[in-house]
C-alpha cells in the first residue's frame, strides 16, 4: 500500500489545480476513484462558520476548534492551496459535486457552498482502472475503497475537514 499511495501522492503533485467545474468536465460519469479538496482560505474563516441547520452537513466551526493546532491535521503554509478535505466515490463526479452542494437530506456531507463559494475552491483526483497519464491508476476501486482514503491520510497529514 505504501508504494501506491507514494506514486499516487506523486500523481497529486504533478497535477494542476482544478476548479469544480473543470473537474467535472474531465471525470466521465462511470469513473470511480478519489479527490481531494484544496483552498487558500486561512483556517479562521472556517472558525467563523456558523453551525449547519442541517445535522448531517458537517460542522466546519466545530471541526476547525477541535482539529486546530494538532500535529497529524494538515495546515496551512502562508498564502499555499492547503488539502481541507478527501474522499472517495464510485460515482466520482457525483460524490464530488456533493461536497459542494447545500441541499437538504440524510446523506452527510460537506456542503462547501453553505458557507463559501465554489470559487474559494480547487481540486486534485484520481481515477482508478485508467491509464491517464496524471489522474489514473491502473488498480480498481473496489480493491482500493476500504483502506486507501486512510492511508493517505496517515502518510501525509489530516485533512482539516475529515471526520473519520
Amino acid at each position: 500500500m505504501m508504494q501506491l499511495i507514494e506514486r499516487i501522492n506523486e500523481k497529486l503533485q504533478s497535477q494542476q489545480f482544478k476548479s469544480l467545474a473543470e473537474a467535472k468536465t474531465e471525470i466521465s460519469s462511470s469513473s470511480a476513484g478519489f479527490y481531494w479538496i484544496y483552498t487558500q482560505l486561512p483556517i479562521e474563516r472556517f472558525l467563523s462558520c456558523a453551525p449547519p441547520t442541517n445535522q448531517v452537513h458537517i460542522d466546519f466551526r466545530l471541526l476547525a476548534q477541535t482539529h486546530r493546532g494538532l500535529n497529524s491535521v494538515i495546515k496551512q503554509v502562508g498564502q499555499e492551496n492547503w488539502c481541507i478535505y478527501n474522499g472517495k466515490g464510485k460515482e466520482l463526479k457525483k460524490r464530488l459535486s456533493a461536497g459542494f452542494t447545500n441541499t437538504i437530506g440524510p446523506t452527510g456531507k460537506l456542503a462547501l457552498t453553505r458557507c463559501f463559494e465554489e470559487g474559494d475552491f480547487r481540486i486534485k483526483y484520481i481515477t482508478c482502472d485508467s491509464n491517464a497519464e496524471f489522474h489514473g491508476i491502473s488498480e480498481t476501486y473496489g480493491d482500493l475503497e476500504k483502506d486507501l482514503e486512510r492511508v493517505w491520510r496517515l502518510q501525509y497529514g489530516w485533512p482539516l475537514l475529515c471526520r473519520t
